[in-house]
């Protein structure tokens, strides 16, 4: 009888770890698939103002000082968006101005909100 009690309470203190684990597991693979939308909307919206700043010198965020936001829709980044701000850094020796483009990604599913920030230094070749 005492041998019963002993292997069930070791058998249930097993089982809990196990379900401890798989949890932790779970909960590691829903961060870092969040996160990796994440980068991938920060990365997006830093290439979208890039091609902004080359094609419409009026309406990026560089030109006009304004804190841009883009709302991504879609299977791939949907619940995701975009923050991007550009500073002037300064202007070289051959008058052409730098910029510092930071694009901040975020994307939230249910309780999660991950972000990730890239950093994108760009110069006005015109």
């Amino acid at each position: 009888m005492i041998l019963v009690v002993f292997i069930l309470v070791v058998m249930a203190s097993v089982a809990m770890v196990a379900n401890q684990n798989q949890q932790r597991n779970s909960e590691q693979l829903i961060s870092t698939l969040i996160g990796t939308r994440a980068e991938m909307a920060a990365r997006s919206g830093a290439q979208i103002e890039i091609s902004r700043f080359y094609q419409t010198p009026t309406e990026d965020s560089c030109h006009t000082s304004n804190t841009k936001t883009i709302s991504f829709e879609g299977e791939g980044l949907a619940q995701c968006k975009a923050e991007i701000h550009c500073n002037s850094i300064g202007v070289l020796d051959n008058g052409i101005n730098v910029y510092q483009l930071i694009s901040k990604g975020s994307c939230s599913v249910g309780d999660w909100v991950l972000q990730r920030v890239v950093e994108v230094g760009i110069r006005d070749d015109k």
